[in-house]
This record gives C-alpha cells, sequence and structure tokens, in this order.
C-alpha cells in the first residue's frame, strides 16, 4: 500500500530514496502519486509501469501472503505476461525488497513520452552499474527497458554481458548501445513506430549508462 507519494518523501533521506527518485519525478503527477501504489504498479505487469524496469534492474523479490503462509518470488519470475503474475488464488503482493547497493555503484531511469509527465512512455530503460572497489571495471551491470522483445519490462542480458569486467568508459558504453541493437525485437503501434522506439531506446541507454558513471565518480 506504500504510494508513490511515499517514495517521493524519501528521495532525499534513505539510499533506496535516492535510487528511486528518478522515476519517482516523472510519475504521473502529485494527485496520481497520492493515490497509486507500488504494489499496484508492479501487479499491472505491463510495459506502462514506470517502476517495473527499476525494481528489476535492482535485483527486486516480491513477497506474498494467502492464508497457508508466504513465499518470495524474484520479480523477474512474477511477470509471466502482459497483465499476468505468478498470484495464485487467495494470494496478495505483501511486500517488495531489493540489496543494499554499494558505495560504488549508481542507478538510472530514463523516460521518453510525448510530454515530460503524464504520459505512458514510447519507450523507458533503467540502469544499474557497480564497479569493482579498486578500479573502474563493472562488477555487475543490469539494464531493463519496458518492451525488449514482449509486452512486459525484461532485462537487456546480452548488453549486461557485454560491458560486465571491461572499464566503465565510452568505449564500452558505445560497446553497450550497439549490443542493445542486436537484441531489441520491438513492434508499431498507434504510438511510435518500431524503427523510431529502436533508435530512441539506444538513446536512452546511452544516457543512463553516463548518469551512472558520473553518479559513481561524484
Amino acid at each position: 500500500m506504500t504510494t508513490i507519494a511515499d517514495l517521493e518523501a524519501e528521495s532525499n533521506n534513505s539510499t533506496w530514496g535516492r535510487l528511486l527518485s528518478d522515476v519517482v519525478t516523472k510519475f504521473g503527477s502529485p494527485n496520481i502519486r497520492s493515490v497509486a501504489t507500488v504494489g499496484g504498479n508492479i501487479c499491472a505487469a505491463s510495459s506502462s509501469e514506470d517502476l517495473l524496469p527499476v525494481f528489476l534492474v535492482l535485483d527486486a523479490k516480491v513477497k506474498t501472503i494467502r492464508k497457508s503462509g508466504t513465499r518470495e518470488v524474484p520479480l523477474r519470475e512474477f511477470m509471466i505476461a502482459k497483465r499476468k503474475t505468478a498470484l495464485g488464488s487467495g494470494e496478495i503482493l505483501s511486500e517488495v525488497s531489493f540489496p543494499e547497493p554499494s558505495r560504488r555503484s549508481a542507478c538510472s531511469f530514463q523516460k521518453l513520452g510525448m510530454r515530460n509527465i503524464l504520459i505512458i512512455a514510447l519507450v523507458s530503460i533503467a540502469a544499474f552499474l557497480q564497479l569493482n572497489e579498486r578500479d573502474t571495471k563493472i562488477k555487475t551491470a543490469r539494464i531493463a527497458l519496458n518492451r525488449l522483445e514482449a509486452k512486459i519490462p525484461q532485462r537487456a542480458e546480452n548488453v549486461e554481458k557485454e560491458i560486465v569486467g571491461k572499464e566503465l568508459n565510452e568505449r564500452t558504453i558505445e560497446s553497450g548501445v550497439d549490443r542493445l541493437g542486436d537484441e531489441l525485437a520491438l513492434t508499431s503501434d498507434f504510438r511510435a513506430s518500431a524503427e523510431y522506439r529502436e533508435e530512441a531506446v539506444k538513446v536512452l541507454l546511452r544516457r543512463a549508462l553516463v548518469d551512472c558513471q558520473q553518479r559513481i565518480l561524484e
């Protein structure tokens, strides 16, 4: 039942609040943020839900509860298809959690639509990078798009593999962007063509990786 406004109130007060601040500030309007909940956004399970890419790159898990007890499921397994989750009969989502990030890590969320707010994203992307403690090589990389090849948010695993272990620099960022182009299988609709989405999401990935780089180095 945590609302987006509750998250917004934590944007400067906690590590997780700062991690989610990008997506919170781009989420709907103040009126919508005061009633929309984290659980509702997750259980909607569609490409238009802004929190899902961010929780995916944070390696989140969800806890569900029913009369017989509780269970914990990785978010990646919880989303089965558009508007379809792993919730069983008589079961509700009660919690979402993710590991505490290290000081050598950063998260970025980028979103493109017809306006800055109050829009369903044409494309959106989240990135999480963690560097080694003693150098600037990428230890962990997680990239998630609101659409990769299906109508639910997914991780871009080939991009992640492409950049892990490499120095976080312009060359590595460009190799990740190039790899994303090979992995995309987007479709056209009345909002935008597949070709436009594919070009736009590569731009957003570059911005997200550069954003993570700057935040870590700061």
